[in-house]
């Protein structure tokens, strides 16, 4: 009889579990663990179609770096075993997230640069402060990457707060304690 949390079950099975079940980031690190593990071909073909399944999950919520992350190895085992169809698969999706991880990073640099100008302008404003609230919030929704997003939300968060806009002051930090909870995750 399984047992809660997944225990007891091998990795594979607890990743394709999580995947069903739309829990898409819990189904990460186990499916991980099982594309680290050697096995016979049908087993590595099975784990390797539960990271492309999961991967394609990730890319339609626009988690293009966790994407990214179960493809490639699920390009690598598809490889091993000399199945160029779902490794092309693999390379697209590859592809894909690649492509918009650095649009992302150029959609920060873009806010940045505005965020720059503004101060220029006004010194601290308000456009600055949404400036970096949108980079938070591209960061954390999109990258994952949480301590960065930590940094420029608590900075919009003072700025809203010097320029006394207080309903943006707690959107940044409301943002802010999502992106603290993401780091913990």
């Amino acid at each position: 009889m399984p047992q809660n949390r997944g225990e007891g079950q091998t990795p594979l099975d607890l990743g394709t579990t999580m995947t069903d079940k739309g829990r898409f980031h819990d189904a990460i690190e186990p499916l991980l663990r099982a594309a680290a593990l050697d096995g016979p071909p049908a087993k590595r073909r099975a784990t390797a179609m539960a990271l492309l399944r999961l991967g394609i999950g990730l890319c339609e919520r626009h988690d293009f770096a966790g994407a990214l992350r179960v493809h490639l190895p699920a390009a690598r085992i598809f490889a091993e075993l000399g199945d160029a169809t779902h490794e092309l698969q693999c390379g697209a999706f590859i592809g894909v997230s690649e492509w918009q991880l650095k649009a992302y990073e150029s959609a920060i640099q873009v806010f940045e640069s505005n965020a720059v100008n503004a101060r220029r302008m006004d010194g601290e404003t308000a456009l600055q402060a949404q400036a970096m609230l949108s980079i938070s919030c591209i960061l954390v929704d999109h990258l994952r990457q949480y301590q960065r997003a930590i940094w420029y939300a608590s900075e919009a968060a003072r700025l809203f707060r010097a320029t006394a806009h207080q309903e943006q002051e707690a959107h940044a930090l409301r943002h802010l304690d999502e992106a603290r909870r993401g780091g913990r995750a």
